[in-house]
């Protein structure tokens, strides 16, 4: 029998070349061999105010933006979180497994305190990873392809599975994570010691969204920090700007980082600069053209409804079994 893989993003409405290359090449590279379920997660979107009309808008982009970059509706159930009710029972189930102490020590909660305004953080970003928790374990999910960033949710996860099972009987698969060696955290290329992510204040000179003009995303990669070496390398510590940028040239066309240098030896930045520029320009414009195809609302509704339907019979199994474990059935 094939193991299942499970991955979801947010739904931003535009995914960035990091999301790409971070996780979603990964699972579409691996979904014929597995029993594959992806989900836009839109009940992690509302962890902040976001307006709900853009929600409606970024979960059809989302879903039409997975299909282009190749997922197989045929071969993966796609999905959105909120369709299957089962994930918001498992989530606040799942709080209860969870100290205070783990959740506070979440890269992103940590993050988002240091930034607090004076309304402080919402409670929801602080249990959100009891959510994704729940995200995982409801598919009985064997691999989890997710960036580098995000390997901490899945160790959450493995320690929350097996509390639960050692408290209450076997009840939940325990999941691995596949973090690629290459490409698992893409930075952003105005500051290359930061994940590539949607600017919160806008300026998103550093991030490469899947759905940028063609032109602009060029100018994004040649505009890209990196140091006065001026020697293609691959340095994380000491040279990030170039290492990201190697990252993302090697994943994209599978070259090793040892067969670029080689190539570069001896040659300045801006030609490397345009080589990864272009390779780069080449993939947007397949997934454009592919994204104009599926951007078609009846297509998405129907998918997104069979996948509801395959979603919720896994799930409804797997929180029949934990209810019953915690004497709630």
């Amino acid at each position: 029998m094939k193991k299942t893989m499970l991955t979801g993003v947010r739904p931003s409405g535009n995914l960035t070349l990091g999301n790409y290359l971070g996780a979603i090449k990964n699972f579409v590279d691996r979904q014929e061999q597995y029993n594959s379920y992806i989900f836009v997660a839109d009940l992690h979107a509302i962890t902040g105010y976001i307006e709900p009309q853009k929600v409606k808008e970024s979960v059809k982009n989302s879903i039409a933006i997975y299909l282009a970059c190749g997922i197989n509706p045929k071969v993966t159930t796609i999905f959105k979180q909120s369709d299957v009710l089962e994930h918001g029972t498992l989530g606040f189930i799942m709080t209860f497994q969870t100290k205070m102490g783990e959740l506070s020590r979440m890269t992103q909660f940590k993050c988002k305190s240091n930034q607090q305004t004076k309304e402080g953080v919402d409670t929801g970003l602080f249990v959100y990873p009891t959510l994704m928790v729940a995200d995982i374990l409801l598919y009985n999910t064997a691999i989890v392809p997710v960036g580098k960033d995000q390997q901490q949710h899945v160790e959450l996860t493995r320690d929350l599975a097996e509390r639960f099972n050692k408290r209450y009987g076997k009840t939940f698969e325990m999941p691995d994570v596949y973090v690629a060696p290459v490409g698992n955290k893409i930075l952003n290329l105005q500051n290359p010691l930061e994940k590539m992510n949607k600017s919160d204040n806008g300026d998103n000179k550093g991030t490469i969204f899947l759905l940028d003009d063609i032109e602009v995303a060029k100018k994004k990669i040649m505009s890209a920090k990196t140091d006065s070496y001026n020697n293609v390398h691959f340095d994380e510590d000491n040279q990030p700007g170039i290492s990201n940028l190697m990252s993302i040239l090697s994943k994209i066309t599978d070259e090793s980082f040892e067969s670029i240098e080689k190539r570069y030896k001896n040659k300045g930045y801006g030609e490397f600069k345009k080589e990864v520029a272009q390779v780069v320009a080449e993939l947007l414009l397949d997934i454009q053209s592919k994204y104009k195809t599926y951007n078609d609302e009846i297509i998405l509704d129907k998918i997104l409804k069979e996948g509801a339907m395959q979603a919720t019979n896994i799930a409804k199994q797997t929180l029949s079994r934990a209810t019953k474990a915690l004497g709630l059935n």
